[in-house]
């Protein structure tokens, strides 16, 4: 990806021009990639940080015109950020838009839920994809790659779907379960007793029509409730 394919055509009225912008990416050499991206379309940006919690803290001090935010950060998880700053109603003007290579459904999932202005699949945009995306989103449009309408088709079309069968708390189990803890383990976390634990998990099997915990623990890192590592 070439960050001066569209220099040269950068014109007084182009909607980038003259913006600014918050990076939060913990992966450097993209993270510059982004920056001298911003840098020839006349962005500026005030800060580019690995940190979650530096670069929250930015946005509440002086919000910009644009967050770019990795959901998979070392300290807090992006879509925790996101959530918090499109809940302030005194950041209304804040457009943020998601990068990440995490396209699974349950992200794609959070991205509409949480309603960001825009999404960038990591693994599938050029440069040229990505200044359309921000020209989109900074005209007060909202931009999605094709992951998250493809996830959604996906989720619409399964009648087992998680988000249709489970609850928000067994999804929470289901996440746990995706991490290879114990009915004990995820009980003493949970707050519950180890009994009450085994029948959750009978009923999240019975719902996914899924009938053994590798199965299970493999559902829940391919939609995404699990993240095995950090990308």
């Amino acid at each position: 990806m070439n960050p001066t394919a569209k220099a040269s055509r950068l014109s007084p009225d182009d909607p980038l021009r003259g913006r600014t912008a918050i990076i939060v990416e913990d992966q450097k050499l993209f993270a510059d990639f982004l920056a001298g991206c911003f840098k020839e379309w006349g962005i500026e940006v005030v800060l580019n940080t690995p940190s979650g919690a530096e670069g929250l803290a930015a946005v509440n001090q002086r919000p910009p015109d644009l967050l770019m935010l990795d959901f998979s950060l070392p300290d807090i998880d992006g879509l925790e950020i996101a959530r918090q700053v499109l809940t302030d109603r005194t950041k209304s003007g804040l457009r943020v838009v998601g990068i990440s290579s995490h396209c699974d459904p349950w992200t794609m999932l959070q991205v509409q839920k949480l309603g960001l202005h825009g999404f960038v699949d990591k693994l599938d945009q050029s440069a040229d994809g990505l200044r359309m995306a921000l020209v989109s989103v900074l005209s007060g449009n909202v931009f999605y790659t094709r992951a998250v309408t493809e996830s959604s088709a996906r989720l619409r079309q399964d009648p087992r779907a998680f988000n249709r069968v489970l609850s928000d708390y067994e999804l929470k189990i289901l996440a746990l379960i995706g991490q290879a803890m114990t009915d004990e383990e995820i009980a003493t976390a949970l707050g519950i007793s180890p009994t009450t634990m085994q029948s959750r998990r009978r009923d999240i099997m019975k719902k996914l029509d899924i009938h053994t915990t590798p199965k299970l623990i493999h559902y829940a890192i391919v939609n995404g409730l699990t993240r095995p590592t950090r990308t």
